[in-house]
């Protein structure tokens, strides 16, 4: 069968994150056994690859989405697919139209991904950041406008679209179409463990990800303070290294490192991928998911960051609800979801303890491999969708 997984996501660094999810799926996909081509944009152009690679320039007069939305019916009309697959951060009228031309184009079944459910009050909220009162008014009534389209487009999905797979947020249904909850993954195979156990007084703490307000590494920032304000002979050496970063946040981050005195223990080396990236992982004791949540009003959340530390076996810190996680995992603390800083000690007497038994961090991997795989999270939402696979322990 042919499947087209359809984006409209911008491939560069800011979102390597998302974009190596978009790219781990397709390759689930695959060994699944479909004939896979997804989507990507980048600059002035638009990008398909897989089964049916293609470049079309965007040249956006009148709207970038609309713009896609062309691009996408018009490939659709010229390609023979079985399955669409489309990543969605909200609906509109345009998505309505598109995949009305999909089935009129032969496609058999439509099913949808939420990446962040719920979205619309954080999207409203969104706003309420911009500084300048002009700006902000006029932001505000064109995202309440937005929600709208939303909230009337969003009812016609049904009769087009199959199912849809929530990442957030438990549901059953959205708007009218039955849902399936699910938590992010990751392609195992396409990352190496890192050598453990360690020692010393030094603790190398790693945050894989921008800036972003809901990110709140700041947290982790007013923790090495407290630590070291409260601690005059200090028992640990902690080492913040943010891979990553966000252009519009970067400026406050720093000065917030400076206000702290924090410039001798943080190092931003900007995003980072592949061999770069790993020997980054390899040297740290930890990693730090997302600790902010509650900034965006929500409490349920299965991070990337988080599965792909487990990937690699590096015990991490988190703040949210997560279904995959109980709660007693040894290889990930739980912190507070909200603006406390993090304690220092707890974070130096978990990592102790890992050092300690170094059985944890390949439990941790081993579990990643049984839960965070891109390939069984698909396999049973394809099942949920209506597709008839065998149990994955008999698939080749």
């Amino acid at each position: 069968m042919k499947l087209l997984y359809l984006t409209f996501q911008e491939d560069s660094v800011l979102y390597a994150g998302v974009v190596k999810k978009i790219r781990g799926q397709s390759a689930a996909f695959s060994k699944l056994g479909f004939h896979v081509t997804y989507s990507l944009w980048n600059g002035n152009d638009f990008r398909f690859y897989g089964s049916n690679p293609s470049t079309i320039p965007i040249s956006a007069e009148h709207g970038r989405m609309k713009r896609f939305y062309e691009i996408a019916a018009e490939h659709l009309r010229h390609h023979a697919y079985n399955v669409l697959y489309v990543r969605l951060d909200m609906i509109d009228f345009g998505v309505i139209r598109l995949f009305r031309t999909a089935h009129a184009s032969g496609v058999q079944k439509i099913i949808v991904e939420i990446p962040n459910y719920p979205y619309l009050d954080t999207y409203r909220n969104s706003s309420r950041f911009i500084e300048n009162k002009a700006k902000r008014l006029i932001s505000t009534a064109k995202v309440n406008l937005r929600a709208m389209q939303d909230e009337l487009a969003g009812p016609k999905l049904q009769g087009l679209c199959d199912a849809v797979i929530l990442f957030g947020d438990n549901a059953s249904s959205f708007y009218g179409v039955k849902a399936m909850n699910a938590t992010n993954g990751i392609d195992c195979a396409a990352l190496s463990a890192v050598p453990w156990p360690k020692s010393g007084s030094v603790i190398q703490i790693i945050g894989v990800a921008g800036t972003l307000w809901w990110q709140a590494y700041d947290r982790v920032l007013h923790g090495m303070q407290q630590y070291y304000q409260t601690h005059p002979q200090p028992e640990f050496d902690f080492h913040f290294t943010l891979v990553g970063g966000d252009a519009k946040e970067m400026p406050d981050f720093r000065k917030t490192i400076a206000e702290l005195g924090l410039q001798n223990r943080v190092d931003l080396p900007g995003f980072q991928t592949g061999d770069e990236l790993q020997r980054f992982y390899d040297r740290s004791d930890v990693g730090i998911s997302s600790l902010g949540c509650f900034r965006r009003g929500i409490t349920r959340c299965s991070s990337l960051k988080a599965r792909e530390y487990a990937a690699v076996g590096l015990p991490f810190l988190y703040a949210y609800d997560d279904e995959s996680l109980r709660g007693d995992a040894a290889w990930a603390l739980r912190v507070p979801n909200d603006d406390t800083p993090v304690n220092m000690e707890q974070l130096a007497q978990f990592v102790q303890t890992c050092r300690r038994d170094p059985r944890i961090v390949i439990e941790e991997r081993e579990f990643a491999e049984e839960t965070y795989d891109w390939t069984a999270i698909l396999h049973d939402f394809l099942i949920f969708s209506g597709f008839e696979f065998p149990p994955l322990s008999s698939q080749p």
